[in-house]
């Protein structure tokens, strides 16, 4: 993790940066360090920074026009039913992620992939995540697949 860390400090334009926070661009590609976790992901990017707090608002306002979409909906779908500290502990949910993660890329996998394709910013995916991939839905549909204890 650290080589990658390294990497995007001395590659590439700083986007956007604060104590938590930093977006870099190199090349076409968008590199997100969120506390300890560093990602291209923008799906995974959205999901893990609605789980920590921010002082900085403005980081919802980053515009996506030229970011990269290949994302991959397992990544964000991690984050949204819990992180690490659900999937490790496994103090919810019976099975662990790579058990599970097949069930829920196929029933909201398509959510993230539209989501990402119609928004303009960072807030516009926030939104949709919110409407449809809240923490209701996401454990509803873990109850019905009897993956919750």
């Amino acid at each position: 993790m650290k080589k990658k860390k390294v990497l995007v400090e001395n590659l590439g334009e700083v986007v956007l940066s604060d104590s938590f926070v930093r977006v870099t661009k190199y090349k076409n590609q968008y590199f997100f360090e969120i506390g300890k976790d560093i990602t291209s992901d923008l799906g995974e990017a959205v999901a893990i920074l609605m789980r920590n707090k921010t002082d900085d608002n403005s980081i919802w306002e980053l515009e996506i026009k030229d970011m990269n979409l290949d994302i991959d909906p397992e990544k964000a779908l991690f984050w949204l039913t819990g992180g690490y500290k659900e999937w490790r502990s496994l103090e919810h949910y019976n099975r662990p992620w790579v058990d599970c993660y097949l069930e829920f890329q196929e029933e909201y996998g398509f959510i993230i992939y539209n989501s990402i394709k119609r928004a303009k910013k960072l807030n516009d995916i926030k939104k949709a995540f919110l409407k449809y991939l809240n923490l209701p839905t996401l454990y509803d549909f873990a109850i019905s697949k009897n993956l919750v204890r």
